[in-house]
């Protein structure tokens, strides 16, 4: 992936105000619902995503900066401690992996120093700092990998390619439901542990926002904008959801704010049979300029309604 700041066409001081309006104008350009059968224009958008995620971060953003990560937010750098600083002298540590014993006297008490530091378990995420996790065997370490997804592919579920720390791509498979935070664990798909044995990869899930539907337990919901003619006199309008666009009746004499269902549109249960609903809250929208027409008829029924009175 190329750097995040070429990507949303901004300097590397710019502010995250300047960052935020350059993500929001390239995600409405580009966004693939209004660009269907465009694979390059869904690639553009998919790698806009990708640079704000990691821009949006003010500490993944310094990491970036600092080249410890990469544009793609996996880690680069690698340390070592002790001894000459190589593989054979101390230890070797790699972004996500435990700590290699070293072949020296007295090791045993340094790996204990080292392992008090770098291996306490992280409260906010339930997953050690080393990226070993509550229950794991800490002979074997993770990597932790983040990866955004279509709002799309989190309701139906899928498949997604992810890059490892290890150089390797994986395809990973995402449930239908798949909610922002989730973790989803690749075996053996880490770095060695101290015993030989590879570890897991923790891949972290970002769901990017959808322009017009949301999700709510297994329900989608959309606000769908009406003209006056049709909440008056009833008739069709297409609406979006999560399998394409949709034709539905709107009663005669809607209101604004009238909410309809879309049975069997929302969330798809595990096996993939039909979940949750799609409710549609319909909203009058008066064109821009003005209908004419509309215009004299109403001032036309005004005028008829004040002789009357």
């Amino acid at each position: 992936m190329r750097d995040p700041y070429t990507v949303l066409g901004v300097p590397r001081t710019a502010s995250a105000e300047e960052i935020k309006k350059a993500y929001r104008r390239l995600a409405k350009e580009l966004h693939p619902d209004l660009n269907p059968g465009r694979a390059d224009i869904e690639q553009r958008f998919k790698d806009v995503s990708v640079a704000y995620d990691l821009l949006s971060d003010n500490t993944r953003r310094a990491q970036f900066d600092r080249g410890e990560i990469g544009p793609d937010g996996a880690q680069r750098a690698r340390y070592s401690t002790g001894g000459s600083g190589g593989e054979s002298g101390g230890f070797r540590f790699r972004p996500g992996a435990g700590p290699r014993p070293a072949q020296q006297a007295g090791g045993d008490d340094l790996f204990d120093q080292i392992f008090n530091i770098f291996g306490q378990r992280s409260a906010k995420t339930g997953f050690r700092s080393d990226g070993w996790s509550d229950g794991d065997d800490p002979a074997a370490a993770n990597d932790i990998v983040r990866a955004r997804i279509s709002f799309i592919l989190a309701v139906k579920g899928g498949t997604h390619r992810v890059s490892l720390p290890s150089g390797k791509d994986v395809n990973v498979h995402i449930p239908p439901g798949t909610e922002d935070g989730a973790r989803l664990r690749l075996p053996e798909q880490g770095p060695e542990g101290l015993d030989g044995r590879r570890g897991d990869a923790i891949v972290e899930i970002a769901v990017a926002a959808h322009l017009h539907l949301r999700k709510e337990g297994r329900d989608i919901h959309l606000n769908q904008p009406i003209d006056l003619p049709l909440a008056v006199l009833g008739g069709r309008v297409t609406v979006e959801t999560i399998d394409g666009p949709v034709t539905m009746k709107v009663p005669e004499g809607t209101n604004s704010g009238a909410k309809l269902r879309l049975r069997g549109r929302g969330v798809p249960k595990p096996d993939g049979q039909p979940g949750g609903n799609q409710y549609v809250t319909l909203q009058i929208s008066l064109s821009d300029p003005a209908d004419p027409e509309l215009v004299a008829f109403l001032r036309q029924r005004q005028d008829q309604k004040a002789k009357a009175g």
